[in-house]
C-alpha cells in the first residue's frame, strides 16, 4: 500500500511539468504586463472563453448523454455499428472539421447553392465564423468524451434501483433523473470536464474561425509578439479557470456517494425496439454522426482525390501512419498505467494529498499544445540523452493526455462499492490482488474508454 502513493506522486509530478514551467515563468512577470494584458486582451478573451465553455458544455452534455442512453438501454438493428462509430469524431480534430466546413460553406460553395435553392437568394446564409459556429464545431468534435464515459456508467448500473422506484410508482422521467443520471453523474461530469478542458486547450478551431480565446492569445503572445512573459501570465489564468471549474464540481458533489451495492446486482437487459422506434433512433444517430464525422470526412475525401490527381501519392504516407499508430499506442498504454494510482487513491482515499495529486494531474490538460511542448523541451534540454528522441515524444503525449485516463478511471472506481474490496481483503488479498481480481474486472469499461480516448487523441 505504501508503494501506491509513491507511484501516484511520480505520475503527478511528471504530468505537472508544464504547470511548474508556467509557475516559474509567471513569478518573473512584471506587474505592468498584467495591466497591459487586461486592457488589450482579457476584456475580449475572458468573456469569449467563458461563453464558449457554457455553450459547448451544454451541447456535449445533450449529444453525449442522448447517444449513450440510446445505445446502452435499447436493442435495435444497427446498435453494434453505432456503439463504435459514434467515437470516430475524436479521430477528426476540431480544426480539421472546421477547415472542412469552412470550405464547404465558403461563398460560392456547395452549401451556399443549397441554401439559396431552399430559402431563396434574398435569405442570408448562416456564417460559420461566429460564436455558434465555433460552439457547434467544438461540440461535435468533443461529445465522444461524454458519450464514452456516460455509456460505461449506464451499462454498469444496477437495475434493482429502478425496479424498486417503479414499484413505488415513480414516473419514468423521474427515475431517469433521480436514478440513472445520478448514478452516472461521475462519468458524465468527467466527460464534460474533459470536453471543456479540450475546448480551453484548442487553438486550431478558434484561430481558423477567428474567435479569440485564451489559447489564441497565448499563441500570439509566444509567436507574433515574442512575449513569453505575457504568454505565461495568460497560461496561468487558464490554469486558474480550470482549477475553479474542478472545485465548483467538487463543491456541488459534496460528500455524496455514487457507489452501487453488489448484493443482488443485475444489469439491465436492453429493451427491444419496434420498427418505427428503430427507424427513429437510427435517424437521430445518423444525423449526429453525419454532422460530426461523415460530412467532414466526405469533404476531406474530395480534397484528397483532387490532390492525388494533381500531385500523385506520397509513399511516405504509410510510414507516417505507422509512426502515428506506434506513438499513439505507446502513449495511451503508458498513460493508462500511470493514471491508475492517482485515480484509485482519489476515489478511495480522498485526503488532502490525494486530492492535490488528482488536481495536479488534471490541470495541465487545459493548456494549449505549444505550451506543453515548450515546457517539455525546456525540461528535456537539461537531459541531453532524451532530447529529440522518441522517448521524449511519447512522454509529451503522456503528459498532455494522461488527465483523460485519470478522469475515466476515477469515475468508474467511484461507482464501485467499497464493500466488494473489503470482502476481498478479509479473505487475505493484498492491494495488488484486490485491484487485479476485483476492481479492474468490475471497472474495465472506464479503463478501456480512457485508453481509447488517449489513443485517438494522440
Amino acid at each position: 500500500m505504501r508503494l501506491l502513493p509513491l507511484l501516484a506522486l511520480v505520475a503527478a509530478l511528471l504530468v505537472a511539468t508544464p504547470i511548474f514551467f508556467i509557475l516559474k515563468s509567471v513569478l518573473s512577470v512584471d506587474p505592468e504586463i498584467w495591466v497591459r494584458l487586461y486592457e488589450t486582451r482579457l476584456k475580449v478573451i475572458l468573456p469569449n472563453t467563458l461563453k464558449l465553455l457554457v455553450s459547448v458544455g451544454f451541447l456535449t452534455l445533450i449529444i453525449g448523454v442522448t447517444c449513450a442512453w440510446i445505445v446502452s438501454r435499447y436493442d435495435f438493428w444497427g446498435k453494434g455499428f453505432w456503439e463504435w462509430v459514434l467515437v470516430l469524431p475524436l479521430a477528426l480534430p476540431g480544426y480539421i472539421m472546421a477547415y472542412a466546413y469552412a470550405s464547404f460553406m465558403a461563398p460560392g460553395g456547395p452549401f451556399q447553392s443549397f441554401w439559396e435553392f431552399v430559402f431563396g437568394d434574398a435569405s442570408k446564409m448562416p456564417s460559420l465564423y461566429s460564436f455558434w459556429g465555433v460552439s457547434l464545431v467544438l461540440a461535435f468534435a468533443n461529445y465522444p468524451y461524454v458519450y464514452l464515459l456516460a455509456r460505461s456508467s449506464f451499462l454498469n448500473q444496477n437495475i434493482r434501483y429502478e425496479e424498486v422506484a417503479k414499484v413505488m410508482g415513480v414516473p419514468r422521467y423521474k427515475r431517469f433523473i433521480s436514478i440513472n443520471m445520478r448514478l452516472a453523474y461521475p462519468g458524465i461530469v468527467a466527460g464534460v470536464a474533459l470536453a471543456l478542458m479540450e475546448v480551453m486547450a484548442d487553438f486550431g478551431t478558434v484561430s481558423l474561425l477567428r474567435y479569440p480565446t485564451f489559447t489564441e492569445a497565448i499563441y500570439r503572445q509566444m509567436t507574433s509578439r515574442f512575449d513569453p512573459s505575457g504568454a505565461s501570465a495568460l497560461s496561468f489564468l487558464l490554469l486558474f479557470i480550470t482549477f475553479l471549474l474542478m472545485n465548483t464540481e467538487r463543491y456541488f458533489r459534496g460528500k455524496k456517494s455514487f457507489e452501487q451495492t453488489k448484493s443482488s446486482y443485475r444489469t439491465r437487459v436492453p429493451k427491444r425496439l419496434g420498427l418505427l422506434s428503430t427507424l427513429g433512433v437510427n435517424l437521430v444517430l445518423l444525423s449526429i454522426f453525419s454532422l460530426s464525422f461523415l460530412i467532414p470526412l466526405l469533404i476531406l475525401v474530395g480534397m484528397v482525390k483532387f490532390a492525388l490527381s494533381k500531385y500523385g501519392f506520397d509513399a511516405n504516407f504509410v510510414r507516417y501512419a505507422l509512426n502515428t499508430l506506434m506513438v499513439a499506442s505507446l502513449g495511451a498504454t503508458i498513460a493508462t498505467f500511470m493514471a491508475m494510482p492517482v485515480a484509485y487513491l482519489h476515489a478511495r482515499h480522498p485526503n488532502l494529498l490525494n486530492r492535490v495529486l488528482y488536481y495536479v494531474s488534471s490541470l495541465g490538460y487545459s493548456l494549449p499544445g505549444p505550451v506543453v511542448a515548450v515546457s517539455v523541451l525546456f525540461t528535456a534540454s537539461q537531459f541531453g540523452f532524451i532530447y529529440g528522441s522518441l522517448v521524449l515524444l511519447v512522454l509529451a503525449y503522456v503528459i498532455r493526455f494522461m488527465p483523460v485516463s485519470v478522469h475515466a478511471q476515477e469515475s468508474s472506481i467511484s461507482a464501485l462499492s467499497k464493500s466488494v474490496e473489503d470482502a476481498a481483503r478479509t479473505l487475505g488479498a493484498n492491494t495488488w490482488t484486490v485491484f487485479r481480481r476485483v476492481v479492474f474486472p468490475l471497472t474495465k469499461g472506464g479503463f478501456l474508454a480512457g485508453w481509447a480516448i488517449v489513443f485517438v487523441d494522440s
